[in-house]
């Protein structure tokens, strides 16, 4: 299944919220655009940053992103054409100039778990030049050691992550989304864990984002201001 995550900037005196509320109020609409479009599941995040607020949305669907994206610029319906007037409005996203589609670069889930529990998305810039690195590193741990990533991602009660890479006019930033039963929980312990291969995990990524992300703290609080998908969550 296709799945997509991006990064958006909440504009100086902006509130992300108002996209969701705008949804809220008209479900019936939102929900018909995503059966028309094939997204199976949508949830989206605020993040905190030195750089400013972010966004940061997650999407499984049926389709392709390119396939997706001109479902919803097509549609004709009047949520569709709201909802992207209301993405330039918060966040400075031009429909007509959407971005290249997001790449998904590692894909975890846990072959034992059924059921869709709690997510957690955010964002973090790749240093420059460091992409392919990053790439490999991602075949290297949710490949070729992927028995450990398992063992590692279970002891914290996770059942899924995926790294979703963006090149945006700023440079290359990746998207992280987990899941699990607790995984604000799951990524603070995870900065305290000293397992060997949590160790690896750490030291590598120092090598492809900047000094300033450590991944041996928890990330920054992130909220979650929206949560729909086809199938009830069963937590």
């Amino acid at each position: 299944m296709p799945k997509f995550a991006f990064a958006l900037p909440v504009l100086p005196g902006k509130d992300a919220r108002s996209v969701s509320r705008l949804l809220q109020a008209r479900m019936s609409e939102y929900e018909e655009s995503r059966r028309r479009a094939g997204v199976t599941m949508e949830r989206a995040y605020e993040q905190p940053t030195p750089m400013g607020t972010f966004a940061v949305g997650y999407i499984e669907a049926e389709r392709d992103f390119a396939q997706t994206m001109g479902a919803y610029l097509t549609s004709g319906l009047p949520i569709d054409t709201d909802l992207f007037a209301a993405l330039e409005d918060v966040h400075g996203f031009d429909a007509s100039q959407p971005p290249p589609a997001p790449e998904v670069v590692a894909d975890w889930w846990d072959p034992e778990v059924k059921e869709r529990r709690r997510g957690v998305a955010f964002t973090a810039p790749l240093l420059p030049g460091r992409t392919e690195a990053a790439r490999a590193f991602a075949t290297e741990a949710f490949v070729r050691r992927r028995d450990e990533l398992t063992a590692s991602r279970r002891a914290l009660g996770n059942n899924g992550e995926v790294v979703i890479l963006n090149s945006t006019p700023h440079g290359d930033l990746v998207c992280i989304y987990l899941e699990g039963h607790d995984p604000v929980e799951a990524n603070r312990r995870f900065a305290a864990s000293q397992l060997p291969y949590d160790v690896w995990f750490k030291q590598e990524l120092k090598s492809v984002f900047p000094p300033e992300i450590d991944f041996n703290q928890p990330v920054p609080p992130v909220e979650q201001i929206w949560d729909w998908q086809r199938a009830p969550v069963r937590a």
